[in-house]
Parts: C-alpha cells; structure tokens; sequence
C-alpha cells in the first residue's frame, strides 16, 4: 500500500472519525500480552481495529500481493458491463459472482440505493475445494495470485481467532478450528469499486448500513469511505469515518463471532458512503477478505458458554433452531439482497 498513497489526496482533517485501536502484527506473532490484549478490547468495545503489517516480513509480503490483487480487481471492474453481467450473482441465492450496483437491501432511514459494484470470488473456488464458476478472464487468469491473497489473508484472520480464543480463557484453536481454510464455506475475496462524485450532498451511499455475517473480516482501502458508529456513549447513534493508515489493514468481527462468543465479543454496524472534498471525487476501489466459519458448523455458543442464556444476534436469524454456517448464510445473504 505504499506507492500507492501517494497518489491519493490527503484524508479531509475536517471530518468526524473514530479513533480505533492501533496495534502491530509483528508484536502478535511474538505473543506481546499488552498487544494481544488490545485485539480483545477492541473487539468488545468498536468491534473494529488497525493491524500495522509494515513491521513484520510476513505482512510486508501481504501489502505487496495487496497492490497486485489492486490492479487485478481494477481490471475486472471496469471490463464492459455486459460482460460483468455475464458472471451475475443470483440475487437473494448465490454469494460468489458478480453484484452490481443497486442490489442491496436499502436499509439506512432514507431507503437509498447502494452505489457499490463488486465482484466475490470464493475461497474454495480458488483452492480447489469445490468446483469454480464462471468469472472474467481478467480474475481467472490471475488464479493463483488471488489464491495466495486469500490464503495469506486466511491465515491472519486464524491469527486474531487464536488471540481472542487465548484472551477469553478458552483453548486456542476454540474458533480457529471452527474457520478451517480446507473446508466448504462462505470465504470469498471481495474487491469492490464506488465511484466517485463531484459533489457530495450526503444523499448518496456505496454500501447501506450491516454488520458482516462471519468471523473476521480483513480490509484494505486506500481512499477512505467506512463509516461506524463509536462506542462512546456520548456519540450514540452517530456515524464516523475510520481513517485509512498507510500500510495497515483494518480488521472486523462478523455476527459468528458474537454468536460463538455468546456476545462476549462485539460486531460493529458499518457503511461506506462518498468522502467530502477531493477524495470523494475518486473511484474508491478496496479488497475484502471474509473469514467464515465452515458450511457445517453449528452456529451456537461454544461449549463453556452453552449454558448460559443465549444471546440474540442482532435480529438477523431466528433462535427457533440452531443453524449451521451454510443455511445461516444463506439466510442471511436472502436478508441482505432487495
């Protein structure tokens, strides 16, 4: 992400933001308690944080491949949309595909239409876990890069998994195991493109109001654009942008991760929407990695918390049955699509 930046107009100082956690990944992989520590305040209190990879080989590597994962889903977007269409997306039914912009479910007060195109290319179909559809040449010619991306990316979600598992006491592989890269699941790498305006009048909106159905979400955007909500109860209810850091990826937990945790553990409300100033007026492209439990994992408490009242996710699913991964997927991509 460094050549990059500099291209990108400086982030507005005008604008309200959310001072989320900072913390390195270097200081993880060395089993820093102080660091460590930080994921789990994090994850209780915005549900969101900053992961520096600039100080450690590994992530270094990440942000390189990053770049070139970059410039394949910029090709990808902007091939006719005619051809885009060809990969469609079966709305309400199939996760992995192309989603135009519009698709979404209107969800914030003024029942806006997203602006937000993206394309999901699914973890098992870059590893061969299952069999692939269709997407453009410009993404399937670049299948093992964007397999790489998405193991590389796995493997540092697995990482936060194991830090959350060990700072709430529990054996540390408890949701790790339950996110196993081999096994048939949700896992997709999202690269997504808004495009941008001249004006910003606060009427528009790339991606209306959720929080993420899985475990963890790795993103990484350059332009800025994410809103969420603070924690801070002296700014209830109000909506701030998260700025984005050179070099650093910007780390989330899903639904699964409340569920899992019996609500122990906080996924945070988000939307993107147009930046004011000249950052607004760029393409705002960003690569998501979605860690998700496996298709066949129970979506309860795990066995410490099991007999405890159990904790009602947002609404978003009924508590009549527990459901595996796959049909609370489902269900909820049903609830996501207009």
């Amino acid at each position: 992400m460094g050549s990059l930046d500099n291209t990108i107009p400086p982030f507005p100082d005008d604008v309200p933001t959310v001072p989320i956690a900072r913390i390195s990944y270097s200081k993880l992989k060395c089993s820093d308690e102080n660091e460590m520590n930080k994921v789990l305040k994090a994850s209780q209190s915005d549900g969101f944080f900053y992961l520096d990879l600039t100080d450690d080989p590994a992530g270094q590597s990440l942000l390189n491949d990053t770049e070139d994962v970059l410039a394949i889903s910029k090709r990808a977007l902007n091939i006719p949309l005619n051809q885009k269409m060809e990969c469609l997306a079966e709305r309400g039914k199939q996760m992995f595909g192309y989603k135009p912009a519009g698709a979404v479910k209107q969800t914030d007060k003024d029942a806006r239409p997203d602006t937000t195109e993206f394309f999901n290319v699914s973890k098992d179909h870059l590893l061969g876990n299952s069999e692939s559809r269709n997407y453009p040449a410009e993404i399937t010619n670049q299948w093992t890069k964007l397999g790489k991306f998405a193991e590389n990316s796995h493997s540092l979600g697995l990482m936060i998994l194991r830090i959350l598992a060990q700072q709430l006491d529990l054996p540390s592989d408890e949701f790790a195991r339950r996110n196993n890269i081999s096994s048939i699941s949700g896992d997709h790498i999202r690269m997504t493109k808004m495009p941008g305006c001249d004006s910003v009048d606060g009427k528009r909106i790339g991606l209306a109001s959720h929080t993420d159905f899985g475990s963890i979400t790795v993103l990484f955007n350059w332009v800025g654009g994410l809103q969420i909500q603070p924690h801070d109860p002296a700014r209830q209810g109000e909506w701030a942008f998260v700025k984005p850091l050179p070099g650093h990826a910007i780390i989330n937990l899903g639904d699964a991760m409340v569920k899992f945790s019996n609500g122990r553990l906080k996924s945070g409300k988000h939307r993107v929407v147009p930046l004011p100033g000249p950052s607004g007026q760029l393409d705002r492209y960003s690569l998501v990695y979605f860690v998700r439990p496996a298709d066949d994992v129970l979506m309860e408490p795990v066995e410490q918390y099991k007999d405890e009242p159990v904790v009602t996710v947002g609404g978003k699913v009924g508590e009549e049955k527990v459901y595996t991964a796959g049909e609370w997927l489902s269900r909820r991509l049903k609830q996501m699509s207009k």
